[in-house]
Parts: structure tokens; sequence; C-alpha cells
């Protein structure tokens, strides 16, 4: 941490910040606990992602969800930056999705310093940009209410495209409708999610990979657009793939900042081996009512697109 930092900022390993950027802006991290089969482990720490994905994919019937850090561990860790900081601002994933933020508020009643809670609406580096967002300021000394200010401004303009190897997993996990897990079911196809403003969303399917792959480039580049843009391509197990769609993104993007990380394990659980994401945060304003009508048309036209693409696939002869 920087000398002249007043401020902590605190996040959960979801967010998956790559650990050289942990050590120089001094993020501290709460981790998940992770069940598999009768096992339990600490996400980062007792199990990674190689060792996590191996057993899933040999395994795939085997039970494995996670559990909220308890409140306890947000309060050892926000006393113990008590001692240099005179707040702490604590960033976490989507509170609709998991019970992250309740206990990190909970926590904060028993915090000798101010805490104050952000709910990112997203998660993976989506959720980690923004806290990046407030490490930043706090590094370069701005007081509690600067450093709330500049994460609550990044909310709005991060989130995460991934393309999932199946819908079973986030089926399982409740993150996405029964509705939507037929749909998949009956088409064989890799579903397209979006995780932002507290929810996930399915916003498309592809019955190839290669256009999966596709949909996820260009759905980066339609809410990117010429705005600088800051990137994460998180794979689950197929490195190269990962280097070869960060290397398309940054190729038409306007590109500042990015970084190719594993899905981390406890959003493993909920997309399943041979995912792949794109995680991000846009330098721009608030985007206005008229251009989330636009956006939401464009989605709607390319649902259509996809929809009929799908039918004609289980006409004779198509």
């Amino acid at each position: 941490m920087e000398p002249n930092a007043t401020v902590a900022v605190v996040t959960d390993s979801a967010a998956s910040i790559p650990n050289e950027l942990l050590v120089r802006y001094g993020i501290r991290v709460v981790p998940y606990w992770v069940q598999l089969g009768r096992e339990t482990f600490i996400s980062g720490e007792t199990i990674g992602p190689p060792e996590f994905f191996r057993r899933v994919r040999a395994n795939p019937e085997m039970e494995v969800h996670t559990s909220v850090p308890a409140a306890a561990k947000f309060t050892e860790i926000y006393k113990s930056l008590a001692a240099w900081a005179k707040g702490i601002v604590s960033i976490h994933i989507t509170s609709r999705q998991s019970g992250t933020c309740n206990a990190a508020e909970l926590a904060a009643q028993d915090s000798p310093v101010p805490v104050v809670v952000v709910d990112t609406e997203t998660t993976a580096m989506g959720e980690g940009f923004v806290a990046l967002e407030a490490a930043r300021a706090a590094a370069e000394g701005d007081a509690l209410d600067r450093v709330i200010a500049k994460a609550k401004a990044a909310v709005p303009n991060a989130g995460v495209f991934a393309l999932l190897e199946s819908v079973s997993y986030v089926l399982k996990g409740g993150r996405l409708s029964s509705t939507a897990g037929k749909v998949g079911s009956l088409l064989k196809i890799q579903p397209l999610v979006r995780v932002q403003n507290n929810k996930v969303s399915l916003i498309g399917q592809a019955r190839r990979r290669s256009k999966g792959l596709e949909a996820l480039v260009e759905r980066t580049v339609d809410e990117a657009k010429d705005d600088p843009v800051h990137l994460t391509v998180h794979y689950a197990e197929d490195e190269q793939e990962g280097h070869s769609l960060l290397d398309t993104l940054k190729s038409r993007l306007n590109c500042v900042e990015s970084y190719l990380m594993r899905v981390p394990v406890e959003l493993g659980v909920h997309a399943g081996p041979g995912s792949i994401g794109v995680a991000y945060y846009i330098e721009r304003e608030h985007v206005g009512l008229a251009q989330q009508i636009e956006q939401q048309l464009g989605q709607l036209s390319r649902l259509g697109s996809q929809a009929k693409e799908a039918i004609r696939s289980r006409l004779p002869g198509g």
C-alpha cells in the first residue's frame, strides 16, 4: 500500500484480480469455501482452477457448490486493516446471486473504522476492475468518499460475457431459469450469458464453438465501441483459446489494460468445464436511456436471428 493511502480496499476471491495487482495496491481478499463431493476447500488456497476443473471433468456427476465467506472472516480483515486505515471500501460480487455483500455488511457493524460495502452487480474481473478503480484512487491518497465514488461510478460500466460448454452447471446452481435450461438441452447448444445489473441473463446460443467465440467478440465490441476498455479473458481449461480470444479483442478495441486469467474456482462451480468469458470495464459516463434502448433492440434482433438458425437446423435438409 502506498504511504499516503488512508483507505483500504477489500474484495472477494471471485474477483480474480492478478496477484501482482493485489500486492501492488494492498487489496485484501476474502476467499470462498468450495465443496467437491465430501471434500471442502478454500478457493485459491487449498484448491486452484487446474485441480478443480480436472476433478469436475473426470466426475461430472459430483456435487459441487460454494459457501459464502463467514462474517467473522470479514471482521478479522477489517480489524487488521484498521491498524492503519481510516476507512474501508469492501467491493463484492453481485448481491442477487450471492450473500457476500450481506456478510460484509454484517461485519461492518463491528469494524473499528467506517466500512462501505459496494455491490458491483457482476463478478469475475468485472468485479475486479471496480475494486482496482477504488484501489488506484486510494493509492493516490483520495479520501474515503472519493474512493467510494470512483467504485460506484465504475459499476454500471463493468460486466461479464461468458460462453458455457453446457447449461447444466449454471442451471444446477440456480443462476438461470429452468426454461433456459430446457432450451439449451433441447437444442444441444452452448449458451452465451451475461452477468450485469445483478442479473445472470441468457443472451444467445451457439451450435458451434467458433460461432460462440465470435459472438463473445461481437458482444464485447458492441458494448465498448471506441471507448477505452479494460479487459480480462477468463478461460477454464484451454489457454490457447483464451490467448486467441484476447488477441482478437485487443485488435478490435481501444484496450488500455488486459489480462488472461483462469476462471476462478467459485465461478467454475456455476460455469463448468469448457467455459470462457470476457470481463470488462469501460471508461465512460453511465449509459443513458436512449443508448440502453438501442442496445436492447440490437440484442433482440440478434436473438431472433439465432432462433431462426436453430429452427432451420432442425428442419429436413437443414
